[in-house]
């Protein structure tokens, strides 16, 4: 998916992303339209496939042995983690490709909806498993709000990266607000 997704990002830049059908995309990247579409499932999500979410989520799943916790436990957990996770997924490389992908969701109204729309689905998987590990259920007000701002969080630095004309290393901005984030969930969550 990551090669696939290179090939779509190369092709978009240089012909323009309206410009740029998937069954261009899969020519170029030597698989079928039907696979692109398997894989993906829209264009759009050519461009805002983060091969990290499913990472995290696993992490998240796992974490602390994947015991039911508290979710003060399950924050405290997880806050040593969040450093090291940055550093593993986001690499110089990464970062550039995250700085081009962010540039299409700002750039296109219909890429910025799939990414409303990604998130969304983030959201509703990151509320289901922290309510899973914590015992608690789905519908919380609490673990609500904590997926709401985990997530949200997220997006809102990358759009504070963009707005600054994507300066500084992306992994140093995250580290900094995933901090900021576990402090809420844990005000959130007591």
């Amino acid at each position: 998916m990551s090669r696939i997704q290179r090939v779509a990002l190369d092709l978009f830049d240089a012909h323009g992303y309206r410009e740029v059908t998937v069954e261009r995309v899969a020519a170029a990247a030597g698989v079928s339209p039907s696979s692109v579409y398997r894989y993906f499932g829209t264009k759009e999500m050519l461009v805002l496939y983060d091969e990290a979410d499913p990472q995290l989520l696993e992490v998240m799943r796992t974490a602390g042995d994947g015991e039911t916790l508290e979710p003060a436990e399950l924050l405290a957990v997880a806050r040593p983690l969040v450093p090291v996770m940055v550093g593993v997924l986001l690499t110089a490389d990464s970062e550039r490709r995250i700085a081009r992908r962010v540039r299409y969701m700002h750039a296109f109204p219909e890429v910025r909806d799939g990414q409303t729309r990604q998130m969304r689905e983030l959201e509703e998987q990151f509320r289901v498993l922290f309510a899973e590990r914590c015992g608690l259920d789905p519908n919380d007000l609490r673990i609500r709000l904590a997926a709401s701002t985990a997530i949200w969080g997220g997006v809102a630095v990358l759009d504070h990266w963009a707005g600054t004309g994507f300066a500084g290393r992306l992994s140093e901005i995250y580290t900094a607000a995933v901090e900021s984030i576990i402090d809420a969930l844990e005000a959130i969550i007591r």
